[in-house]
């Protein structure tokens, strides 16, 4: 386990340890009001899980106010898909910069509330108290058993895990009295984002399908990737029986991961864009691509939402709670 997961998993601990006490002493259940004009909706992490609340945001009445709290990996995603909601973006929590930023974003809620907060953290405490404590404002969100989140929650939505997460999310949208919209996506496509790679022999349509494979999984979820020697063989696969072109896209972190997978495909050229695509690029490189090949995580869901197939493999979610939606998907 590397330094970031650590620091991850001693925050977590601190969620828990500091989270759970301020949920037990939050203030009696407020009435949420009927039609909120100021949402405050709060979701730090995980690009795909904000890519399945993308229709719900845009889905907002035109004389409301949204605001959102996430973090900044997160935000120039959400400007771009949502450009009527101010972003409130907070530094990752294991920089130096998190605290002060945070007692800033909080005073200023306390300065000029919302109407309601809705929570779609699934698990963490901490966030949701105090927000709701600053800003004193009502709060929708989810009761995930064993976590200590009820006493947080003005409207709790019971966590089914047999529901999938998008349905989730939609039910706690009508609990915090807002409209819905229809899913997934789709999400906008920014035809000038690949400008850099027009160059590169993969991206042309006329030698065979464009095919890219996802091995990655997130800093601190390595317990859900298939093996990069799998990724490798499929990558053989693919081109001996249906001449396709594949690209391997990856965060940073995951360079030498990928470079496993380069090794493992052999003789079979593979672009790889490890840490070369922000997240623009990104949703524009799945919605020209025709398959995604994905453990579970966020390309998949952007996959979904740009109407691109995807075979995403499982282990040790499942798919009834994060799977494709796509018809065409497995």
């Amino acid at each position: 386990m590397n330094l970031r997961s650590r620091l991850f998993d001693a925050l977590k601990t601190v969620d828990a340890v500091v989270g759970r006490p301020l949920a037990a002493c939050t203030a009696p259940r407020r009435p949420l009001p009927a039609h909120p004009r100021d949402v405050l909706v709060v979701r730090l992490w995980g690009l795909g899980n904000l890519a399945l609340v993308v229709p719900h945001l845009r889905a907002t009445r035109g004389d409301a106010r949204m605001r959102i709290l996430t973090l900044e990996r997160n935000a120039a995603f959400l400007r771009e898909q949502v450009p009527s909601a101010a972003v409130l973006a907070l530094p990752d929590p294991v920089s130096p910069r998190a605290v002060p930023a945070l007692a800033r974003t909080l005073v200023a809620l306390r300065r000029d509330p919302p109407d309601v907060v809705v929570d779609l953290e699934q698990f963490l405490r901490l966030p949701l108290a105090l927000v709701r404590g600053a800003s004193g404002a009502p709060a929708a969100g989810l009761d995930t058993p064993g976590q200590g989140r009820a006493p947080l929650l003005d409207a709790a939505v019971a966590y089914d895990p047999t529901r999938h997460v998008a349905d989730t999310f939609a039910a706690v949208w009508r609990a915090a009295g807002l409209p819905t919209g229809d899913g997934p996506g789709p999400l906008r496509v920014d035809p000038d984002a690949l400008a850099s790679f027009a160059g590169e022999a993969w991206t042309s349509r006329d030698r065979g399908p464009l095919v890219v494979l996802h091995p990655g999984s997130g800093d601190h979820f390595p317990g859900r990737r298939w093996s990069p020697e799998r990724f490798g063989a499929l990558a053989r696969r693919l081109a001996a029986t249906h001449h396709a072109r594949v690209a391997l896209t990856g965060l940073p972190g995951e360079a030498a991961l990928l470079r496993r997978v380069a090794h493992a495909a052999g003789d079979v050229p593979v672009a790889d864009l490890c840490g070369r695509l922000d997240d623009r690029a990104l949703v524009a490189l799945l919605a020209r691509v025709d398959l995604l090949v994905t453990n579970d995580t966020g390309p998949l869901h952007l996959a979904d939402a740009v109407s691109t197939p995807a075979v995403a493999l499982y282990g040790p979610n499942t798919p009834h709670r994060y799977g494709p939606r796509l018809p065409a998907s497995r």
